[in-house]
């Protein structure tokens, strides 16, 4: 009787010592609920290195996945499941990058979780590609990514779209070029400012009302008719935001510059205005920074030169 005593006092400690163990791992998961983890990182946070307790780890991490304490997010990489998370609501959410798709589903890219946040596409509040945004993780479903609601839009990353212009008497809808841009611009014909139907135009988003599933907008800038080289290289100027015009007071500065080569300048360059040189920027560039020269020397042979511009001795520092 003793003896059967004691095999059961065994029993009783060493599901205590599990139970221990499960707890000391889940405080792992606990003091970084976004971050994953595999069954030797695991391990090595327990200062376990022999192979026996480690594949112990490994039947834990499988037993605390089947009761839903903590979820595998990629094969073989675990964290703890959002819907087990005590405390504050800001536990549950998370701040990302939005990647937007064309069907108005995204996806959010953060540094808070190891794999992205699925959202879908009525659940996406407004929020367009790249903007900063805030997301409420639900809570996970067996077999399926981790999905979200944006619940606040942090900082936007544009306002202004390029596309085609399709207008009637009525009103009008500008037809974004952007594949990540998921909707159309609804455009008022007093905001048409002079664009014709079937256009490239620029417009800017002025509103997006919370029951409305397009944006408001005005059309801020006429690119022309689609096909056109000039209208197609504003374009794509425009979709990844670079400006189609230099500010106003770049102009008057670049105006000031004078064309006139001083002597003293002139004593401290080689000079090859004897040689043939010609620029090779087309006529409508802005700048002719590049220049060849072509040279017969007295061995008969043809030195050819190569010319860029000293931008420094224009351009000045804080200028």
């Amino acid at each position: 009787m003793k003896k059967q005593n004691y095999r059961r006092g065994q029993r009783k400690k060493s599901k205590s010592h599990h139970n221990s163990f499960v707890t000391t791992i889940l405080n792992i998961f606990s003091k970084d609920p976004f971050r994953g983890y595999n069954f030797r990182q695991v391990a090595a946070e327990l200062g376990i290195k022999d192979k026996a307790s480690r594949d112990l780890v490994k039947n834990i991490l499988d037993g605390l996945v089947n009761s839903g304490d903590i979820i595998q997010v990629k094969r073989g990489k675990y964290q703890l499941n959002p819907a087990k998370i005590k405390g504050t609501a800001t536990k549950t959410t998370i701040t990302g990058i939005v990647d937007m798709k064309n069907t108005g589903k995204a996806y959010i890219i953060t540094d808070d979780m190891e794999e992205d946040i699925y959202i879908a596409a009525n659940n996406t509040n407004h929020a367009l590609n790249n903007d900063k945004v805030r997301v409420k993780l639900f809570p996970k479903r067996p077999n399926r990514k981790i999905e979200g609601q944006i619940i606040e839009i942090i900082k936007s990353a544009k306002t202004d779209f390029v596309g085609v212009l399709q207008s009637s008497k009525k009103f009008a809808f500008l037809i974004p070029d952007s594949r990540s841009m998921p909707v159309d611009i609804y455009i008022p014909l007093n905001k048409l400012n002079g664009a014709k139907n079937g256009e490239k135009v620029i417009a800017r988003i002025t509103d997006w009302p919370k029951q409305s599933n397009t944006p408001f907008g005005e059309v801020i800038t006429v690119l022309g008719m689609p096909g056109d080289n000039d209208v197609e290289m504003k374009s794509i100027l425009v979709e990844y935001d670079f400006p189609l015009d230099f500010p106003e007071n770049v102009k008057r500065e670049a105006a000031k510059i004078k064309t006139e080569i001083p002597e003293h300048e002139i004593k401290n360059r080689r000079d090859f205005r004897d040689t043939f040189t010609l620029t090779i920027d087309p006529a409508d560039a802005k700048d002719f920074d590049d220049a060849l020269s072509l040279k017969k020397l007295d061995n008969n042979n043809w030195e050819v030169g190569v010319h860029i511009a000293d931008v420094s001795y224009y351009v000045k520092p804080d200028s």
